[in-house]
């Protein structure tokens, strides 16, 4: 009960605003203990606003926790549902081909790292991680492993595959790694774009076919 009531106020304010607070808070006790000129009211005032102080600093710490793992929002993986990851890897080696990749079986090791799709053009090899795409929170843990597993398979670059998404630390890490991100509303307009592009080959075969066959005239 108590987690729901304060995770409102927390979110809505800032670690170095409670900090601050403390710390306002103790010279302010400290001060009037001063001005009583008493050695015991002194004492008591320093005790009381150290605690104060210390106080507010653990709810900042606990305000920039709550910051750094938002809830992924509630609809975010409603499409990937009825999706299965053999259809999303052949999705993907689709796009890939129609970017002039060739696609290659990825080994047995490769699958166990969770990779579904190897794409490789003019000698630069891509491996998409597939395995964990529908996890809601893609954390800094799981982008370090791929970036491990990428070394390990001899690709020159990673691509994470999720329809959650990346928390802040992840975001830093693949800047400055050979890790790429495919989440999200992007993956998710990829994957679209793919199967309405499908539907309309499907249906204008369809159409063409019915013209070269038409169905035989009554007499």
């Amino acid at each position: 009960m108590d987690a729901t009531v304060s995770a409102p106020l927390l979110s809505r304010v800032k670690s170095w605003q409670l900090v601050g607070l403390g710390i306002t808070g103790w010279c302010t006790l400290y001060s009037a203990a001063i001005l009583t000129a008493n050695a015991s009211t002194i004492m008591i005032g320093n005790a009381q606003g150290g605690c104060f102080a210390v106080t507010m600093t653990l709810a900042g710490i606990e305000a920039r926790r709550y910051k750094k793992t938002p809830a992924a929002p509630v609809d975010a993986l409603d499409w990937a549902g009825g999706v299965s990851t053999e259809h999303l890897n052949q999705t993907i080696a689709q796009v890939m081909r129609k970017r002039d990749f060739r696609i290659e079986t990825c080994q047995p090791v490769e699958t166990e790292m969770g990779f579904g799709v190897r794409a490789i053009n003019a000698g630069r090899t891509l491996v998409f991680e597939t395995g964990r795409w529908k996890e809601a929170v893609i954390d800094l843990l799981h982008v370090q492993a791929t970036e491990a597993n990428r070394r390990k398979v001899r690709a020159d670059l990673a691509i994470i595959v999720g329809a959650g998404v990346p928390d802040e630390a992840t975001q830093t890490f693949v800047q400055t790694h050979s890790v790429q991100l495919l989440v999200g509303q992007e993956l998710k307009d990829m994957f679209d774009s793919e199967e309405a592009l499908e539907a309309e080959k499907t249906a204008s075969a369809e159409k063409a076919l019915n013209a070269k066959n038409p169905a035989d005239k009554k007499v």
